[in-house]
């Protein structure tokens, strides 16, 4: 068995054949602790996964966020309560109220999609949608054209509230063309990421957009090292530079037209739960309390704000057209 460094390393962003670095990271989502190794790809400077494990259903277990079923706390019913107000303020919905839960309680998957003014008839794929919880969302303010597709997905999902889910790779979609196709937080779980985005460029109308929305090498990559929460190890098989990102668009015929960092404070919690050996998930509502982080999430937040105007977020939102 060859070890990590004999390896035949091939970024997967620019292909490249050189890596300037190696590293050691444990899966800390559920604690399972497993060892993972990432290299650096000495050309574009992309992290990527170079032992994958043969099997991933263990690493998306019904506890993972997109599949995770809501559940009937007493938090969630606050929250259920509170969202659709606080959804209508992205799109010009909504009172006083509803402005100060959208400035206070940001929900970034849907404020990414309000802010590209697409029409509700606008046909739309989410591409990793998980269980659709954002394109039902979107479903409730009017969009009528709405389509995903997960291949970690159980079984179809249909709701009767015209929102088509499918048990599927974005590549084995071949039917019909799309205004929008969409990637919150998913391109950075499949192996190939330059034939997916193919796929989504096959899929584009003629004047069609793809929105990809992903985990970026930032500040907190330099703080935390291997304990970034959004290394993710093995979900995220790759993590780009900004510039790596546009190198992967070009590669697939599509061209960066904007970028925008969305970064939270979740890039120092969830770093910082990591750093006291506290697995995100099964220990993760202890350990919020344990490291009386309520404290701290203030000067989290403006830490974050003042990373995305820097062009320094751990995650960002690429618009990309046809080139």
């Amino acid at each position: 068995m060859r070890s990590e460094d004999e390896t035949v390393f091939c970024c997967r962003v620019c292909a490249g054949a050189e890596k300037s670095a190696t590293y050691e990271a444990r899966e800390m989502m559920y604690g399972l602790r497993t060892q993972f190794h990432y290299a650096q790809c000495a050309e574009c400077g992309s992290l990527c996964l170079t032992d994958p494990p043969t099997d991933y259903s263990q690493y998306y277990s019904g506890e993972y966020y997109s599949f995770k079923q809501v559940q009937g706390d007493a938090r969630e019913i606050i929250l259920n309560f509170l969202r659709p107000t606080r959804d209508a303020a992205y799109f010009g919905n909504a009172g006083w109220w509803g402005r100060f839960l959208a400035r206070h309680f940001e929900e970034r998957s849907l404020l990414s999609v309000s802010k590209l003014k697409v029409a509700r008839e606008a046909r739309i794929l989410d591409a990793g949608c998980g269980s659709g919880q954002l394109l039902h969302r979107m479903s409730a303010f009017g969009f009528t054209n709405l389509s995903g597709v997960d291949p970690f997905l159980a079984h179809d999902i249909m709701n009767g509230n015209g929102v088509t889910i499918r048990k599927a790779y974005l590549e084995e979609v071949t039917d019909g063309e799309y205004d929008l196709v969409m990637f919150h937080h998913s391109l950075e779980h499949v192996v190939d990421p330059r034939r997916t985005l193919r796929s989504a460029g096959r899929l584009l109308a003629s004047r069609g957009k793809c929105m990809v929305r992903l985990p970026v090498m930032g500040r907190a990559w330099e703080l935390y090292g291997t304990n970034w929460v959004q290394l993710d190890p093995p979900r995220h098989t790759w993590i780009p530079t900004e510039k790596a990102m546009t190198l992967l668009a070009e590669s697939a015929g599509l061209r960066v037209e904007h970028v925008e960092y969305d970064s939270t404070a979740f890039q120092f919690w969830g770093s910082e739960l990591r750093e006291k050996d506290i697995p995100l998930i099964r220990g993760g509502v202890h350990g919020l309390r344990e490291l009386r982080f309520a404290g701290k999430m203030k000067k989290f937040r403006s830490s974050a704000e003042a990373l995305n105007l820097a062009g320094c977020g751990d995650q960002a939102a690429f618009l990309l057209s046809r080139q």
